[in-house]
């Protein structure tokens, strides 16, 4: 049996299908920011609004996403949340970064449709 966390390899692929997903959310909600993969760690993305702080999610295979706030200063860095997938996790980024954004569901899609480019399959 496939699990979850066996069908998302931390690859460049698939840091972009993540990033992507997140960077829409964002627009979806009406916030200005951005969505960088995190350069030390290929499992993690830094979410980056313009008018919040920065949050850092991270997916474990094990535990899924995990969410911290991002400070410069080490000690002042946070865990604010962990979810076990990412309809999860874009439930508490639309929370803390667009709480007046209408509740509701995004599509992120079947991995079929995950897979494809903008010119096709």
């Amino acid at each position: 049996m496939l699990a979850y966390h066996d069908a998302m390899p931390n690859d460049a692929t698939w840091q972009t299908r993540i990033t992507l997903v997140l960077s829409g959310a964002l627009r979806v909600w009406g916030v200005s920011g951005t969505v960088l993969p995190d350069p030390q760690d290929a499992a993690a993305f830094f979410v980056a609004p313009e008018t919040a702080p920065t949050v850092r999610v991270r997916h474990e295979a094990a535990a899924g996403w995990t969410v911290m706030l991002v400070d410069p200063v080490p000690e002042r860095r946070a865990a604010i949340g962990r979810h076990a997938g990412l309809p999860g996790l874009l439930r508490q980024l639309r929370e803390d970064l667009a709480p007046d954004a209408p509740a509701g569901r995004l599509v992120i899609g079947a991995q079929p449709l995950l897979e494809r480019g903008p010119d096709g399959p």
